[in-house]
């Protein structure tokens, strides 16, 4: 079964050792070490034969520079005896035994050697034998004739390859004695495989093979096989001669060939013995002769188309050339197989590839020229040997004296750092000049012979052999392929072999390792490796190694075809079973299920889960594994998030000192420099707001499954997995369905104050241990930068995947770690609820500028008290703004945010304006009521709102802070919402003012009773009619002489859009020390009433009307208009109306009642008051007035009475407003 390999097994002696028991195996070991030391001995250094001396055909003394070869192994089986007669190397020409004299101390040597002796029977090829018996003590006789003692002292070095050269010696004499009868040999055949059966077939002609024609002769039997015998010696013989080789294995009965091929063989035989010479002349040392004899038979063989013979003449040939520049021998006259003389060492890899691919198309020209067929291990062993030879070449970076020693001593091969190739080392082997596909070419050449007509060994021997060179050269998916097939081959034999082995269990185990490590080897090819896949840690489990950190180890990055996966994967249970190996077994199943699931069907994902179960069931009944195995698959759990608990019940934190809050957050926008209020291109911080657990309070978790499985998951027991503090989990149970995921909740009780972990959950799946699911979480990597290198710019692909990169760019480019959840729990808060409202089904029903109180009793209904309330509203004004747009006009835009920001429905009594304080401090012990009153305003357009209650605990919080001040509060909310309904039922409108002249004279009598009467007017008491008269005697007064018309007149119109009539007040405010003057009147249903109002001309200096128009929203950004760009005196006349309007309804108030109901409230009178440039001019005083007065009698405004050719005094008197000249 063993292949000869290497291009230099052409002359290598084979040498048998054989320990003659009893003997201890690392003894015998240690002595093989030793005899291996001698495998070259010089032949100058050999005893030469002192009979014939220097005229023996194979004397030692020819060719002194020549070197004799040996092999020495420990076993030998004939598998590919049919193969020694054609190449002489692959038998055994000597015995070594091997003894131990300390183990024979209380018996006989000889009884030893006797041992020896009889092993003999078993070697009919051997030449020369030899007993070496080492280690003797003092005791000990040397008086066995054969036995040769080496003791353990002195120069041992020197004895021992004293020894070696007599037995060299020996055999170089045998050599003679065999060449004799091959050069007597008449007919000499090919080898015939074992088993051949001769079919009556005429051979292939070709061009090249001559036509014999002739009588079909019987060929005699050949007695090629003779001079395999062992050589009849006498001297040291004291033993009869072994017998001769079986007949099953000699060619003397050889079945007879009924066509012309006997005459064939009888012409081919000179250049065949000619080969054989070669080959012993080779063996024994002596190039020369080896390269003089191996050009007469490739010539001789040429001649006679003997192929076959040819091709191997020629690989003797290449041997011997490697050999003769190892020994730097440059005065050969012998010619080369071209005829040409020797080439320079540097071209000799040259010459040697083009010599093997002759040999390589002889040998596929046998079968032209015979009937016989090829050997093909002769044919697969060239193409081995050529690839070892280039492999050897490529991994030393070319050729040199080192390499050439390399071969001829038969080192190692060179091995790289790590299993896989870098890209140095393929930039390294690119400038080689053997590249890696050229050894490649020659591996693959083996495919071309029918390798299922061998033997299950030799083709599984092959295929190893295949497998390791690819592997070598960097080719490791077609190793790995041929690895695969090497199994598949070997599948019959583990079969058969666990069947024999039943009853040896651990030797089975032990002998299985090298097996499953090869199927480790191909899944690390094909992406399935253990660094690439999750098997849950079974496999570690099984075998009692479980490591939790290796079980949550990261695989690094997947690759690989899944269906060629798939494939390998199958296959790897089928040998696993095979080997009967559950550990593999269940292994290689989990790979399976875990990491291919999406590419197999559900009913093999349903019976591979039912493999695992077997597989664990027979391994509990084994011992080798606990009552329950860890579940195996893909990771259930994929996320955990705290739900956030009922409105009434949830936790709101608050800062205790708001100015310093606001303070710092002012601060940190100033520091960050962003000019911006909101800049949507600024980085966000990702930030979760914090959920605070409360204790001994329930919460819950929804946590995520996900099953992607064909088949069912039913969890009998779901719990939470957490760290810090004290928890209570509430179990759970479910079942996941198939290729589906649920969303389940879980429920706590935690136990203490402080930081709570939620790591993951502990899942009892049924059939399998508990287990903790952590979840995983992808953390975003650093961005990778563009090399610049454009050597480094490259796409991994194919094999180039399993390259690992440095541990930094591992780092950067993928960092995994395990997503926990951090809750704070606080201690135990207090619980309010609404006992009751004065609502009826929380709605109301309001008219435009009604005020109503509401009235929410609220309860205790927890166990700390609550000495804390405040109240925050919203309403859907607020909620949902009108749309602002910022091209609008900044007026429309002021009374936009007076509406939504200025206009509040809700207030209470803790609703201070003027005051930094919030809320208010109440007691509400455990068990006990309050009540809150909240007022309603009628806004228009307000659909309805919401009342928030926070409450909470402070006097604990500022006990637990102790000396320093508290900066947090926890509070809780009650929430009341409220549906609200506004009508209108009146609307102001056409607003106009009047020019009034003083056109009367009246007393100031009537004018103090008109003022009288106007201001006892109210709305308990209403006139049907307006008391106009009065109103308008009353703007005939005058505070000062020199102004005589400091009134206007104000008139709109009133609509009662209602279907009850409303009383309507209106008070006036003239800003001087007068009371207010008060208007009423009673608006029918569907009716309009026109009111008219005198009003004392206003008037604003430069500085009140001139100045911006102010906003609600102090934080607004501000807005570029893309408007054109208004004129100064437009700019000055725009504020001007603006401020003149909002002094007038600051002047202007109304109010109305409705007497059927009692409903009363305010008017809104701004949304209907518009001025123009016209009233504008009548309603303020003017800035610089003229006032004219004369010396007679005044009879109306601006009218006076004089006599004719009188002269009368004019007074004119000039108000100048502006504040100045």
């Amino acid at each position: 079964m063993d292949l000869a390999l290497d291009i230099t097994a052409s002359c290598r002696v084979r040498i048998l050792l054989v320990p003659v028991s009893p003997i201890k195996k690392s003894t015998f070991w240690h002595h093989v070490e030793l005899v291996k030391k001698f495998s070259c001995v010089r032949l100058g250094d050999v005893t030469p034969d002192l009979q014939k001396g220097a005229s023996a055909k194979f004397s030692s003394q020819a060719f002194q520079e020549g070197q004799m070869h040996f092999q020495f192994v420990t076993q030998y089986n004939r598998d590919h005896c049919h193969l020694e007669d054609f190449q002489p190397h692959r038998r055994i020409f000597g015995v070594i035994g091997i003894m131990d004299c300390q183990e024979w101390k209380e018996k006989k040597l000889s009884e030893g050697y006797k041992k020896f002796v009889d092993m003999l029977d078993k070697y009919p090829t051997a030449v020369a034998t030899r007993c070496f018996a080492f280690d003797p003590n003092e005791n000990q006789p040397d008086d066995t004739k054969g036995l040769i003692m080496i003791p353990n002292v002195g120069n041992m070095s020197f004895y021992m390859s004293t020894m070696i050269c007599d037995f060299a010696s020996e055999i170089l004499d045998q050599f003679a004695t065999i060449a004799e009868r091959v050069e007597k040999l008449q007919i000499l055949e090919s080898p015939i495989p074992a088993g051949y059966k001769h079919l009556d077939i005429q051979p292939l002609q070709s061009s090249s093979s001559p036509n014999h024609k002739g009588p079909r002769i019987q060929p005699t039997p050949t007695i090629s096989s003779s001079f395999l015998k062992r050589a009849a010696t006498t001297a040291n013989r004291t033993r009869t001669p072994p017998p001769a080789p079986k007949p099953t294995l000699s060619r003397s009965n050889t079945t007879f060939h009924p066509t012309g091929d006997a005459g064939r063989t009888m012409q081919r035989t000179p250049g065949r013995i000619k080969k054989l010479l070669a080959d012993f002349y080779l063996l024994a040392g002596r190039l020369p002769d080896a390269i003089e004899h191996y050009n007469e038979a490739i010539d001789m063989s040429k001649g006679s188309y003997d192929y076959l013979w040819l091709a191997n003449a020629e690989e003797g040939l290449a041997c011997t050339k490697l050999l003769m520049a190892y020994l730097r021998i440059d005065h050969i006259v012998a010619r080369t197989v071209e005829g040409h003389e020797p080439t320079p060492s540097h071209s000799l890899v040259n010459e040697v590839m083009e010599m093997y691919e002759r040999i390589l198309l002889n040998y596929q020209k046998v079968n032209t020229t015979t009937t016989l067929p090829l050997p093909k291990l002769v044919y697969i062993e060239a193409c081995f040997k050529m690839a070892r030879f280039l492999t050897v070449v490529l991994l030393s970076n070319g050729w040199n004296d080192k390499v050439l020693t390399k071969i001829i001593r038969l080192d190692p091969i060179p091995t790289r750092e790590g299993r896989w190739m870098t890209m140095k080392d393929l930039i390294t082997y690119k400038q080689s000049p053997i590249q890696r596909s050229v050894v490649s070419q020659w591996i693959t050449k083996i495919w071309t012979i029918e390798l299922d007509d061998l033997s299950l060994m030799d083709q599984v021997n092959i295929m190893t052999h295949m497998a390791s060179l690819l592997s070598h050269i960097g080719y490791h998916r077609k190793s790995a392929w041929t690895m695969y097939e090497t199994l598949n081959r070997m599948l019959p034999l583990l079969i058969q072999g666990r069947a024999v082995m039943a009853g040896s269990h651990r030797k089975a185990e032990k002998e299985d390792d090298g097996i499953l490590e090869v199927l480790k080897k191909i899944c690390e090819v094909y992406g399935i490796g253990e660094s690439h896949v999750q098997d849950g840690g079974t496999l570690e489990l099984v075998k009692k190694k479980f490591d939790e950190e290796k079980k949550r180890e990261k695989p690094s990055h997947a690759f690989g075809w899944a269906t060629l996966q798939i494939d390998i994967l199958r296959e790897c249970i089928v040998i696993s079973e095979a080997l009967g190996n559950h550990a593999s077994m269940l292994y290689y199943t989990t790979v399976l299920l875990k990491n291919l699931y999406q590419y197999i069907s559900k009913d093999e994902q349903i019976r591979l889960a039912s493999s695992i179960q077997r597989i664990v069931n027979i391994t509990k009944r084994s011992g080798n594994s606990d009552n329950h195995v860890n579940y195996w698959g893909f990771n259930i759990v994929k996320s955990i998030t705290p739900i956030q608990p009922i409105p009434r019940k949830a936790i709101y934190q608050h800062p205790m000192l708001i100015a310093k809050a606001l303070a710092a957050s002012k601060e940190l926008r100033a520091a960050s420099g962003d000019p911006f209020i909101y800049n949507p291109f600024a980085k966000k911080k990702d930030e979760k707001p914090q959920m605070n657990l409360i204790q001994d309070e329930t919460c819950e978790f929804k946590v995520h499954f996900t099953n992607p499985f064909g088949f069912d998951l039913e969890l009998t027991n779901i719990v939470l997995s957490t760290t810090g503090i004290r928890f209570s989990t509430i179990p759970n149970a479910a079942v996941i369905p198939a290729n589906d995921s649920i969303t389940i909740r879980l429920m706590g009780i935690p136990l203490e104050t402080g930081s709570l972990v939620i790591k993951g959950c502990v899942i009892k799946i049924t059939g399998f241990a508990e287990q903790e699911f952590l979840i995983e979480k992808m953390a975003k990597g650093k961005p990778t930068e563009l090399k610049s290198v454009e050597s480094k710019r490259y796409k991994y692909s194919g094999l180039q995947s399993l390259y690992k990169p440095s541990e930094q760019e591992m780092q950067e480019q993928l960092q995994v770690e395990y997503a926990q959840e951090v809750l704070n729990v606080i201690e135990d808060q207090p619980l309010l609820k609404i006992k009751s409202t004065s609502l009826l089904h929380g709605a109301i029903m309001l008219f435009e500028g009604e005020m109503k109180n509401v009235s929410i009793e609220v309860e205790n209904i927890g166990n700390i008290p609550v000495d804390f309330l405040t109240l925050s509203f919203t309403d859907s004004t607020t909620i949902h703004p009108k749309p602002m747009n910022p091209e609008l006009p900044t007026e429309e835009q002021y009374e936009i945010e007076l509406y939504v920001k200025g206009t509040h429905v809700f207030s209470w009594e803790g609703s201070k304006h003027d005051s930094d304080q919030i809320g208010k401090r109440v007691h509400l012990p455990p068990g006990q009521k309050t009540e809150i009153i909240v007022n309603i305003y009628g806004k228009q357009g307000c659909t309805g709102g919401a009342i928030h209650i926070d409450y909470g605990y402070l006097d604990r919080v500022i006990k637990s802070s102790k000396d320093s001040v508290p900066t947090t509060v926890y509070t809780r909310q009650l929430y009341l919402p409220i549906m609200i309904t506004v009508y209108q039922n009146l609307e102001p409108l056409n607003w106009d003012v009047l020019y009034l002249r003083e056109n009367m004279g009246v007393s100031t009598t009537s004018i103090q009773k008109a003022i009288e009467h106007v201001q006892k007017l109210d709305l308990n008491k209403v006139e049907v009619n307006q008391p106009v008269e009065q109103l308008l005697m009353i703007t005939q007064q005058s505070l000062d002489e020199d102004d005589k018309n400091p009134y206007c007149l104000i008139a709109l119109d009133i609509r009662n859009t209602w279907t009850v009539p409303f009383d309507v007040q209106f008070s006036l405010d003239n800003m001087d020390d007068q009371p207010q003057l008060h208007s009423t009147l009673i608006i029918q249903p569907g009716s309009t009433t026109r009111l008219v109002l005198p009003l004392k001309k206003l008037f604003l200096t430069a500085e009140e009307r001139l100045q911006p128009i102010p906003s609600f929203e102090p934080n607004k950004q501000f807005v570029v208009s893309q408007a054109p760009k208004m004129a100064p005196e437009q700019e000055r006349a725009r504020l001007q109306m603006f401020w003149y309007r909002e002094q007038l309804l600051r002047r202007v108030k109304a109010r109305w009642r409705c007497r059927t109901t009692g409903r009363e409230g305010t008017l809104h009178l701004r949304s209907s008051l518009r001025l123009t440039s016209q009233q504008l001019n009548i309603l303020k005083k003017q800035d610089i007035e003229f006032i004219v007065s004369m010396s007679t009698k005044t009879v109306g405004h601006r009218q006076f009475e004089c006599n004719v050719n009188t002269f009368v005094t004019m007074q004119v008197t000039i108000y100048n407003r502006q504040g100045k000249k």
